[in-house]
């Protein structure tokens, strides 16, 4: 899975998706860090990456924010382990349908 992590993701998650094989980058490498979520969108639809993130804005907490218009994204709990979010993220991957325009929580139910 391709992913964009959120300034805020903690890296052991960033090194525990990238040791199940996730093509993963982060807001501060491929974007300044403190862009607009409007920016971290774009990107993630031109660049096809899910984005993994704790802002609620990305949840549909925002009523302005076309929710169904971004590559997905993985709305994650951090007082998971790095290891319940790469599980949850290995189980999404396999059975989920094409991720466009959802959210998915995890771990959530995905352990």
């Amino acid at each position: 899975m391709r992913v964009l992590a959120d300034e805020h993701i903690p890296p052991a998650y960033v090194s525990a998706l990238r040791g199940e094989g996730h093509d993963i980058v982060t807001v501060g490498d491929e974007i300044a860090l403190g862009a607009e979520d409007t920016t971290l969108l774009a990107y993630a639809r031109e660049t096809d990456r899910v984005i993994l993130s704790e802002d609620t804005d990305f949840r549909g907490a925002d009523p302005e924010r076309k929710v169904g218009d971004h590559p997905g994204v993985l709305a994650c709990d951090t007082a998971a382990t790095p290891g319940e979010i790469a599980t949850a993220v290995r189980r999404i991957e396999a059975f989920a349908d094409g991720l466009m325009g959802t959210v998915f929580f995890v771990p959530g139910n995905w352990l």
